[in-house]
């Protein structure tokens, strides 16, 4: 944990007039008050970011201006925290507890919770009452919320103390907030996160392999009811800024609700969730609502029918035309007539505060989720023309690496499943472990199944894919210099570390494993590292323990159990909203022949229930991914692959490109062009060698 003076240091440097650039951008470019950055403890500092353009010896750092984000929290809140990560955080008075203290306030915790669980448990949900019990449950939630709103009103218009007309003071008002720092002791620093005035992407978390935090967590009074979260920690102070309202921002946008924040929200009664409106937000916000429970939350999406605050012409409330004047006469009252209505809604709340929308009306206009399994048009309206208006918004997580491929399927995306194959050996593995380092580079949350491939082999693989270079295996039985060789470990090292720091988990399974065990597994990790894409390499390896388990063990026992798995992972992609890619073998085909639809192991159902069908194709000389199946725009074609040795990647030009270890000429394709030739009667089909002419490919040795 950072120090605590940190933040302060932090804040009296943001309002330095060194550092005028920093407050400039948060309140000319974001619109904040000064009042409010320091009420959430905002703040600015250099950080160092590895440079764009390293040198030869090693990743060269340089420093960044950097606008920093503290998560407060209470002490015995980070207590519960460290508890339940097998630490331990001291803060009473400064001193370890005693033995008996310490004992004493572990059952007081364990029978708090035990309580909480058994009432979640004996409590109704609200898909089981009936309409009558329904309605009452939630006008008695929206009376509590009144009364807290009209609370915190008065709270806020009311002195720290109140002195009589005599002088006589009664003393200090006493508050829950009192109260909740006797309990739980003062904030303290969870973490600080720290962004880059100059580039978005340059983020990071002081200190690294921390907890998780709430940014503005301390400006939650203790007696709340209800609560903002949104996406960005610009929305958080927005929505106070304009309405008054406890608002907090995740740690990691809309796409991670880690469990350990999950407590602290947990007495909330309501909660709005306010995420960006896009894809990513839309799907964030339904996953943190089922996380939280459905019942008490909120989803914030502008229709752009409430909340506006401009003119006809789209300006805010108080702005002027360029050069106009009230009496500038029937020419502005044309113009006016050319442009009535709002703009579009805001994309989030700071852009809502900055083009002058009413944030209250917009909160108000926030709605419970529609029922899991029966919707509307009126509950998919919106977003079916949001997709319409904006398509480039809704295509999937793209793979830098292969620009190509990317443009076929058009990106990976949430809630599909994909499936893979191609000949053995041909580079699948290879394949997902590029696209799986390019997918955790943009901050996707991966999870690996390796059923074929121990773990630590494959982060081996993993490891020169990201370094892009020969790993120095084998660097203490090499003949080389101590200092060279000092320099070598230190690399390794660095690379570990960058390595370490990449969204990237990876299951306890190998070889034969139980399906459910493994569903088990992905549901842990969506549910707590709130996983996206998941990659299960590969079925056959996954099921044979329990094909092996079955009497008779004929092919249709093992097409019936690789049926019911496939079915099991299609409807896992879809109810946890995450993208599930499935590596399954090929049937026994002639060698070099090439692979189609009927080519996968099994029944059709692999192939029916994916999204989308990938094939990698080869013929020793040649090399490419084929797009068999795509549901999202039917675009179907192949990418080249160019296997680079050096670095074990793929790339889709021939530069750096490997010799290949053997050359497979598949059935019906000469290895000869021979176009325009006539072929002697009885002589085999020959395929046009046009059909090669853009997907040239090598075998990956």
């Amino acid at each position: 944990m950072p120090p605590r003076k940190l933040v302060s240091l932090h804040s009296s440097r943001l309002f330095d007039p060194e550092n005028s650039g920093a407050l400039t951008y948060l309140t000319k470019v974001r619109g904040l008050e000064p009042a409010v950055l320091r009420k959430y403890g905002v703040g600015c500092a250099s950080y160092g970011f590895v440079s764009k353009s390293n040198d030869a010896g090693g990743p060269r750092y340089e420093d960044d201006l950097c606008v920093t984000f503290p998560w407060l929290m209470r002490c015995g809140e980070v207590a519960e925290q460290e508890e339940l990560r097998g630490g331990e955080f001291v803060w009473k008075d400064g001193e370890a507890n005693g033995a008996e203290d310490k004992e004493k306030e572990k059952k007081e915790r364990r029978a708090k919770r035990g309580h909480a669980e058994k009432e979640a448990k004996t409590k109704k949900k609200e898909s089981e009452m009936t309409p009558l019990e329904r309605y009452h449950h939630r006008k008695e939630r929206r009376d509590r919320v009144k009364a807290a709103q009209e609370k915190a009103t008065r709270e806020k218009e009311r002195l720290p103390t109140e002195v009589d007309e005599e002088g006589d003071d009664d003393g200090p008002h006493v508050t829950a907030d009192s109260d909740a720092e006797a309990l739980l002791g003062p904030y303290v620093p969870r973490r600080i996160k720290a962004r880059s005035l100059t580039d978005k992407s340059r983020q990071r978390l002081d200190p690294s392999g921390g907890g998780f935090g709430l940014f503005g967590w301390h400006t939650v009074p203790a007696d709340a009811v209800e609560v903002v979260v949104t996406e960005g920690e610009f929305d958080a102070m927005a929505v106070y800024q304009a309405t008054g309202r406890a608002a907090v921002s995740l740690p990691n946008g809309c796409r991670s609700l880690p469990a350990e924040v999950l407590a602290l929200l947990e007495r909330i009664d309501v909660v709005y969730l306010w995420m960006d409106d896009d894809g990513p937000g839309r799907e964030g916000a339904e996953m943190f609502a089922r996380k939280l429970g459905v019942e008490r939350c909120l989803v914030v999406r502008p229709s752009g029918k409430r909340g506006w605050k401009g003119d006809r012409k789209g300006r805010g409330v108080g702005e002027d035309a360029d050069g106009a004047t009230p009496e500038s006469g029937e020419e502005d009252d044309e113009k006016a007539e050319e442009d009535d209505g709002p703009p579009p809604p805001p994309k989030d709340a700071n852009e809502a505060l900055l083009a002058g929308w009413d944030l209250e009306e917009l909160l108000e206009e926030a709605r419970e989720l529609p029922h899991e399994r029966i919707l509307r048009f009126a509950d998919l309206r919106d977003q079916v023309i949001h997709e319409i208006v904006n398509p480039e918004k809704y295509r999937g997580v793209p793979i830098p690496s292969l620009p190509g491929f990317t443009s076929l399927i058009k990106g990976f995306r949430r809630g599909e499943m994909t499936v893979l194959t191609g000949p053995t050996g041909s580079g699948k593995t290879t394949f997902l472990g590029q696209a799986s380092l390019d997918l955790a580079e943009q901050g996707i949350n991966v999870l690996w199944g390796s059923f074929e491939i121990k773990n630590t082999r494959l982060i081996q693989k993993l490891l020169q894919q990201y370094m892009k270079d020969v790993l120095p295996v084998g660097l203490n039985d090499r003949d080389l210099p101590a200092e060279e060789k000092r320099r070598q470990a230190a690399a390794l090292t660095a690379l570990a570390d960058r390595f370490e720091s990449l969204p990237m988990h990876f299951m306890k399974f190998h070889g034969g494993s139980d399906v459910d065990d493994v569903l088990d597994a992905m549901e842990y990790a969506a549910y707590v590292h709130d996983v996206e894409h998941i990659i299960l390499d590969n079925m056959q390896f996954m099921i044979s323990r329990q094909a092996a388990g079955k009497r008779s063990g004929s092919s249709f026992d093992k097409f019936d159990m690789q049926d019911i798995a496939i079915e099991k992972f299609r409807k896992f992609a879809t109810d946890y909203n995450v993208h599930v890619t499935l590596v399954v073998h090929p049937r026994k085909e002639d060698e070099g022949a090439r692979l189609g639809m009927s080519s996968f192991y099994g029944s059709a159902k692999a192939t029916q229930e994916a999204d989308t069908v990938l094939i990698l194709q080869s013929d020793g000389k040649r090399k490419f991914v084929e797009v068999k199946k795509n549901r999202f725009d039917g675009t179907l074609g192949h990418a080249p692959l160019y296997f680079q040795l050096r670095s074990g990647r793929y790339s889709e030009t021939e530069e750096g490109a490997s010799v290949p270890a053997k050359t497979i000429v598949p059935r019906g394709v000469s290895a000869v062009k021979s176009v325009g030739k006539q072929q002697s009667k009885g002589s085999r089909a020959m395929a046009s060698s046009s059909f090669y002419d853009d997907i040239r490919g090598q075998h990956p040795v």
